[in-house]
């Protein structure tokens, strides 16, 4: 079963101590969990937020994978447009090296226009900008090889039909933002014309959130809940729409947060049930340090994981 921890470092102050507290710890438990089952990383990319939010993807993928030697970190997503593709390139090519090929990677163009202000790059640019990133990365790894062949693992992210022409146009596998089935239809109509075999990363069409595990989901809301609250806010208010599947905007309470399903706090048992139940469930997300949860707090989720609900279900 793919095993996910989520991890962005952020927290509502941004105080550089307790960053350092977050990244600290989700080392330690991607280590841990590894040796334990958990078979993948999450990381993310933004800028200009104040929070202390994951803003090098790459390089925090590549902490997980140094002190690890089964798990793949996966970059979800790179904000392409913003990077110089080159320098792209060769910190992948670098990072699939050390790691033997552990480390995946999606691109995406991002939807803050502050990100690209702070980074002096022209946001009405971002589709040409990411068609020439894309095919100067390929460039770079044709010249210079790379551990794995023919380059390292790179999707296509995103949740519109100009997205699976991209993906497909290059030959990449496309990464979707939420259940569309009709854009990864199209995708595959498109690879079927190029005769490439379409790779389709997408979520499934329930919705199964990002997972927090207490032996009392009501405590837990009211005593950690306003960590998730606060992550769910800022996060929906960066955009006026919905972006991807874990996107709420316009949320202010946790009663909001709970009913949309996205961020859950369940018991074990009840994750192990509902598991169970499921003819094919997805992956499993867990975002233990969520809003700058405590991390004794977060350990407490990560262990229930590890020494409840995956021995369950092996």
């Amino acid at each position: 079963m793919l095993t996910v921890l989520r991890f962005n470092f952020a927290s509502p102050q941004g105080n550089p101590r307790t960053q350092g507290k977050l990244l600290s710890a989700a080392l330690e438990m991607a280590q841990w969990g590894e040796s334990k089952g958990i078979t993948s990383v999450s990381v993310d990319e933004h800028h200009a937020t104040g929070h202390g939010w994951s803003c090098n993807p790459i390089l925090a993928a590549s902490m997980f994978l140094a002190r690890t030697t089964r798990l793949v970190a996966s970059v979800d997503c790179a904000l392409g447009p913003l990077w110089n593709p080159v320098r792209l390139a060769e910190d992948i090519a670098l990072v699939d090296n050390m790691s033997r090929g552990r480390l995946f990677t999606t691109v995406g163009l991002g939807y803050r226009e502050v990100e690209y202000a702070s980074l002096g790059v022209d946001f009405s640019q971002r589709g040409a900008l990411m068609d020439d990133l894309i095919t100067r990365m390929l460039a770079v790894w044709a010249d210079t090889g790379t551990w794995t062949r023919p380059h390292p693992m790179l999707f296509v992210g995103g949740g519109v039909r100009a997205t699976a022409r991209r993906a497909a146009r290059f030959g990449l596998p496309l990464s979707l933002v939420d259940y569309l089935p009709d854009i990864a239809d199209y995708y595959r109509e498109l690879c079927a014309e190029k005769g490439i075999t379409p790779i389709v990363l997408m979520p499934g069409e329930v919705n199964r959130g990002m997972i927090y595990l207490h032996e009392d989901p009501d405590q837990a809301w009211a005593e950690l809940g306003q960590h998730i609250l606060w992550e769910a806010v800022t996060y929906g208010g960066w955009a006026t729409e919905r972006r991807s599947l874990m996107h709420l905007p316009g949320v202010q309470t946790i009663d909001e947060v709970k009913a949309s399903g996205k961020y859950r706090i369940l018991t074990p048992d009840a994750l192990i049930d509902e598991i169970r139940a499921a003819d094919q469930y997805g992956p499993l997300v867990m975002h233990p340090l969520v809003g700058g949860m405590p991390v004794e707090e977060a350990w407490k989720s990560v262990e229930l994981l590890t020494d409840k609900v995956l021995p369950a279900l092996a």
